[in-house]
């Protein structure tokens, strides 16, 4: 069985669609959804311990401000800078007074760390994936790929391919 070039064209043109539709929807809902913690590189964030710390915790105050738990991207670099004149730990990170440690977010997971400088003396840290070009292609595809099939499907019974006749002569 041979295809015809009008077949042919009319599966090439409805991927072309579809997979630039699910390019657009795909781009379109990254930029209007994109959650500002989710990056594509990684950076250096600084948490500074302010000179006092321990004695607030110790009184049961919450010195620092910070959220139960904070999100990051892999790679990131989580630098503990402590002014506080008495050593504090941020799970394997000790830091003495007057210097900082550095803490280095590997692998996508939910983490839970000792922690001296929070009342609780836990933190949570939660570690996501870089965003990467092939995660967006993937959601392009998702949508891209069954579009183009319908529209396919659909310009067939719109508009079917109509049969050569055995005695027409092609050109």
């Amino acid at each position: 069985m041979k295809l015809s070039s009008a077949v042919l064209v009319r599966a090439f043109l409805s991927l072309l669609i579809g997979m630039l539709f699910g390019w657009a929807v795909s781009e379109g809902s990254y930029l209007l959804l994109k959650d500002p913690s989710s990056r594509d590189s990684a950076r250096r964030i600084e948490l500074v311990i302010p000179l006092g710390t321990a004695e607030r915790v110790a009184a049961g105050e919450d010195v620092l401000s910070l959220p139960k738990k904070m999100t990051f991207v892999e790679g990131d670099l989580l630098v503990v800078k402590n002014e506080d004149n008495v050593s504090h730990q941020l799970g394997p990170v000790w830091v003495p007074p007057q210097s900082s440690g550095v803490l280095q977010l590997g692998q996508a997971d939910d983490y839970v760390y000792t922690c001296s400088f929070q009342s609780s003396r836990v933190f949570g840290i939660e570690v996501r994936q870089r965003l990467s070009f092939g995660t967006r292609l993937q959601g392009a595809l998702a949508v891209g790929l069954p579009t183009s099939l319908m529209l396919g499907l659909y310009s067939f019974l719109v508009v079917p391919v109509k049969p050569r006749r055995k005695g027409a002569q092609a050109a």
